[in-house]
């Protein structure tokens, strides 16, 4: 019967029953071999979060015999957690283009990353391989195979602060004071910006006011380094000339305009009033004042203050916000009662009447009456609208920013905040200052924008600002460097960031992070002087004693910190830092009593 059966198969299904049948055998062998003598590295192990992603590096080698024409190797990498649930991460391509010979083994290294979120904590990264026939799309799937666990979340426990309100409400006060834009420089350059940093647009809508007069007063300075050169005056004359120009174009009123001039060619008083309040360590702040108060010539004083060690932070962050000139303004406004604001302000944002019927000042007041978010959006909208002035972009902003923290869904999160960053960018360009771009950083520092976020703490930086802003700055900046992993970055930035709980607190964590337990402890336990009975500094002195195996230290700082905060019991339960000690007495001990 089967002699009979095997007669009637003709050639052509004969030839492809063989030929399956060698594809099935050839895909079987490559899973086997890759099975006993592949090679799958993971750093770290455990995987750790980092900020708001779970990265890895993942080293993966297959011998020589997978590389073949028409078949193909591959590893699936994906992430279990939560009962089975799979999430995909990447793949690894054993094909010619995508893999290096290392000691002649194909080698295939790859940073890979997946969004960090709570539920993930306890999981498993994993790998599958599959043989792959390029030709009909036959597949045979190795077993998966347990590459690391996860997840380490110890490079979470960082302070952040990211802190922005709105400007402070001093209408009232302020209403009849001079109004002054600030115009920016580049070195030994008097050509107006026209792109960011730039106040023109603004100076153009003072230029174009319906005011009987306008009294003007442009204050010009130089950089140290520009000394002698006479810049500052060539930047006054610049701006003196453009207003002229433009005030022949736009004004039709035909008010009377008068320009003074005030011109600081020797600022060397305003670099010593700068560095006073600059993030500098004490020790170089005193250098460079000693330098400044010296008996030298100006000359002598620049040339002094280059062998300096803080002349690569003046040169980056102090020089730059002394290239500039000051326009000055004088008006007079009359002031509205409050509840004819409000209700004015309202009848605007319903486009009941005309927005000029208040000033942007009256409209950012009338915008603080109000508890309600929504309603402080459309007033800051109608005053954005009516002005084009930074206040209201920067207020619209906060307003968004404030939303989104109050917001529980993450798309709808997302959108908030873009829209925040949408509005603090134009603030930005209207009155570049650290202020504002601190802001701006922290808008993107919240919506996980990483590089845009350290990108605008540089800048914020540069503009300069008082020593408490400076500080906050380089301590929100040392943050996000953590997050990303740039521990000796986050170390230098935290120089600058003063001797505050945040500072400590991220100096114990970067130390920790790069397994200098010694003065990681000495961080925290300075933060706990600044913070006494802080649970995260008793949580994070708990780690460093169970890596140094030190039982009885893990027990007395695991003890305080579930003490002071309960839900340090569930954080410590779940921690892969206290695994090897989860049956012995110290770590229960310090859970239950």
């Amino acid at each position: 019967m089967k002699h009979h059966l095997f007669h009637t198969i003709t050639p052509s299904y004969l030839a492809i029953f063989i030929a399956l049948f060698c594809s099935g055998c050839t895909l079987s062998r490559m899973v086997n071999v890759a099975e006993k003598k592949e090679n799958i590295i993971v750093q770290p192990n455990p995987i750790a979060a980092s900020g708001q992603l779970v990265t890895f590096e993942i080293k993966a080698q297959v011998p020589e015999k997978l590389i073949k024409d028409k078949y193909r190797y591959k590893l699936n990498v994906y992430y279990e957690y939560d009962q089975q649930v799979r999430e995909d991460v990447g793949s690894l391509n054993f094909e010619f283009g995508e893999f290096i010979y290392e000691n002649g083994v194909p080698t295939i290294t790859k940073q890979m990353s997946f969004p960090y979120a709570p539920k993930k904590e306890e999981g498993k990264l994993m790998v599958q391989g599959m043989a792959i026939d390029k030709k009909n799309g036959d597949v045979v799937y190795a077993e998966p195979k347990e590459v690391a666990i996860g997840l380490n979340t110890t490079p979470l426990l960082l302070v952040r602060n990211n802190a922005y309100d709105f400007i402070p409400d001093n209408y009232k006060e302020e209403a009849e004071k001079p109004a002054t834009l600030i115009f920016y420089f580049e070195d030994d350059q008097a050509k107006l910006r026209t792109y960011i940093g730039s106040n023109l647009q603004v100076l153009d809508k003072y230029i174009s006011d319906n005011v009987a007069s306008q009294s003007i007063t442009i204050t010009a300075g130089q950089a140290p380094d520009e000394i002698g050169t006479g810049i500052a005056q060539t930047r006054a004359k610049v701006l003196e000339n453009y207003y002229r120009q433009q005030l022949q174009i736009n004004d039709y009123s035909n008010k009377k305009v008068s320009i003074n001039i005030d011109i600081k060619p020797d600022n060397l008083v305003l670099l010593k009033e700068k560095v006073q309040v600059s993030a500098l360590p004490k020790k170089e702040k005193q250098e460079v004042l000693t330098i400044l108060n010296s008996n030298a010539t100006n000359q002598e004083k620049v040339k002094a203050l280059q062998q300096t060690k803080a002349f690569d932070y003046l040169q980056q962050y102090v020089y730059p916000v002394m290239r500039t000139a000051e326009v000055t303004f004088n008006y007079n406004r009359n002031r509205k009662a409050d509840y004819e604001l409000y209700l004015l302000a309202k009848k605007i944002s319903e486009e009941k009447v005309p927005a000029d019927v208040l000033t942007e000042e009256e409209l950012q007041h009338a915008a603080t009456l109000t508890p309600l978010l929504n309603e402080k959006r459309k007033f800051y909208e109608a005053a954005i609208k009516s002005t084009d002035k930074w206040p209201a972009y920067y207020n619209l902003g906060v307003v968004y920013t404030e939303m989104a923290q109050k917001e529980y869904r993450p798309k709808a999160k997302q959108a908030l905040l873009a829209r925040a960053i949408h509005n603090l960018t134009f603030a930005g360009f209207r009155n570049p200052t650290a202020k504002v771009y601190y802001s701006l950083a922290s808008a993107y520092h919240q919506r996980n924008d990483f590089l845009e976020a350290l990108q605008y703490y540089d800048y914020a930086i540069k503009l300069g600002g008082s020593q408490e802003e400076l500080q906050q700055i380089f301590a929100d900046k040392a943050a996000l460097e953590i997050e990303v992993g740039q521990y000796d970055d986050a170390i230098e930035s935290l120089r600058y960031a003063g001797d505050s709980y945040q500072t400590n607190m991220n100096l114990g964590l970067s130390y920790l992070l790069k397994e200098n337990y010694e003065g990681a402890q000495e961080f925290y336990t300075s933060a706990l002087e600044q913070k006494p009975n802080d649970a995260l500094a008793y949580y994070s002195l708990a780690i460093i004693g169970a890596r140094t195996q030190n039982e009885q230290m893990l027990e007395q700082n695991l003890r305080k910190a579930v003490r002071a905060d309960k839900s340090y019991t569930l954080k410590a339960i779940n921690s892969l830092e206290f695994k090897p000690y989860r049956s012995k007495a110290a770590y229960k001990d310090a859970l239950i009593k």
